[in-house]
């Protein structure tokens, strides 16, 4: 078995990284939880069988000299790596209509074929693996920083390192293959090359088969729960089956009371005509959607009202309003029930947005503004809108005292009913507040 310095690099590091799991207790009871599912679980005979398959096809690979033991270190690889995590991820195939097409592109696409040439030459193992170390940093910071508003100009010198490895590390592959194309064993580079597709052609249909199975296994569980505990007939699954086809995502967004006729249907047809409903209504649910986003879009930047005296630009309404109904959920929680008891607290920004950015992580980058009166008795936020339109939220006095604001300019005091743009919640005249189309 021949392992290169890049391939015997990256297995020492995945090893260091796995025993510096185990040193951690909360890494080590989910590697054990993680253990158990896939050892003693519906998965166990899944899994199994799709390293008998993907054997299998090895074994025919190499009685036909696309695979010899030279490239057992990268088939591993390969498999830490890439399929196994395909057979991991396979629950998100209810949530991603392209799941399985991502990974056709991550096998057959441009970048994999430019990791395939950057993987033809390496460097020294020294160098391997000190680059590798910083590399991987690098993309992890970058992973994060590129997730958070806050951080991205960190993303971008962090992506621009990455690039720049990458430019270097196609150079000096280029350079290298050229100087000593003579003495480059050109059959082991193809067997390289095709190796990830016919790894690919083989796993894919497999996992597309077992999650398949889960969907609809999983729906029939569901839908026994809505039908008095009993499994939908026969008839009905089929009927279900044949209406919702082969789409995973599709089976897993059956729900709603389509799906509690199409349980108790007697017969396939009048199952498979719930079915149709349910998708009659999705589709006219996402046309709206696509209106709501369209005219979101169309209305960037435009000054004034609509014939409702609404503001025509409402870019992140909908956001800033979610995360002032948050804060104010969090400050009735925290004043019943803090530290310091009966008062509003003026660390509950700060700590949502450090514990759950992504509510406060706008695409504007403007922040929300919080002031708390010094007696803990009287609280409002507020947050400028890329419109320029002002939202805010807050409290004069004990729970469940709220108070609603909207207008041009930030408010001018605490909420009351004398304070300008103020409006409490027993108010029904506040029509920016309204719910917003879901896009």
């Amino acid at each position: 078995m021949h392992m290169n310095n890049r391939e015997a690099a990256t297995m020492g590091l995945i090893g260091a990284l796995f025993l510096g799991m185990l040193l951690w207790r909360s890494t080590r009871l989910w590697m054990a939880s993680l253990v158990r599912q896939l050892l003693w679980s519906r998965l166990t005979l899944a899994l199994f069988a799709y390293i008998a398959i993907l054997g299998a096809v090895i074994f025919a690979a190499s009685r036909i000299s696309l695979w010899t033991t030279d490239l057992f270190a990268a088939t591993a690889l390969w498999f830490l790596i890439t399929g196994f995590a395909w057979f991991i991820d396979l629950g998100d195939t209810g949530k991603d209509s392209d799941f399985f097409k991502r990974r056709i592109i991550e096998t057959m696409g441009l970048t994999a074929f430019l990791e395939f040439f950057i993987n033809a030459q390496v460097l020294p193992l020294v160098w391997e693996i000190m680059g590798q170390v910083v590399l991987s940093v690098v993309a992890l910071v970058n992973a994060f920083a590129s997730t958070q508003s806050q951080f991205r100009p960190i993303a971008k010198v962090t992506g621009a390192v990455l690039a720049a490895a990458s430019l270097g590390l196609l150079v000096f592959t280029a350079i290298s293959l050229v100087s000593n194309w003579t003495s480059v064993d050109k059959v082991t580079l193809r067997n390289e090359l095709l190796m990830p597709v016919w790894l690919a052609v083989a796993a894919i249909p497999y996992l597309y088969a077992i999650a398949f199975y889960m969907r609809y296994e999983d729906l029939f569980l569901r839908l026994s729960l809505v039908n008095n505990g009993t499994r939908p007939r026969l008839r009905a699954q089929l009927g279900m089956m044949l209406g919702l086809r082969g789409s995973l995502v599709d089976v897993a967004g059956f729900r709603g009371p389509e799906a509690r006729e199409a349980a108790e249907s007697r017969t396939m047809r009048e199952s498979l005509d719930y079915v149709r409903a349910f998708k009659e209504w999705r589709a006219a649910d996402e046309a709206t959607r696509a209106q709501a986003r369209h005219r979101l879009a169309m209305n960037a930047d435009r000054e004034g009202t609509d014939e409702f005296g609404l503001v025509l630009d409402r870019r992140e309404f909908a956001q800033t309003k979610d995360a002032l109904q948050w804060l104010a959920d969090c400050h009735m929680g925290w004043y019943r029930g803090g530290n310091r008891t009966h008062e509003y607290q003026r660390d509950v920004l700060d700590v949502l947005v450090s514990t759950n950015s992504q509510q406060f992580a706008f695409e504007s980058q403007t922040p929300v503004v919080q002031k708390v009166r010094k007696d803990g008795q009287a609280w409002y936020a507020y947050r400028v809108t890329p419109s320029g339109h002002i939202f805010g939220m807050g409290a004069n006095g004990p729970p469940p005292s709220q108070w609603f604001y909207d207008g041009p300019t930030p408010p001018d005091g605490f909420p009351s009913c004398k304070g300008r743009g103020w409006t409490d919640f027993m108010s029904p005249d506040r029509p920016e507040w309204r719910a917003e189309p879901d896009t």
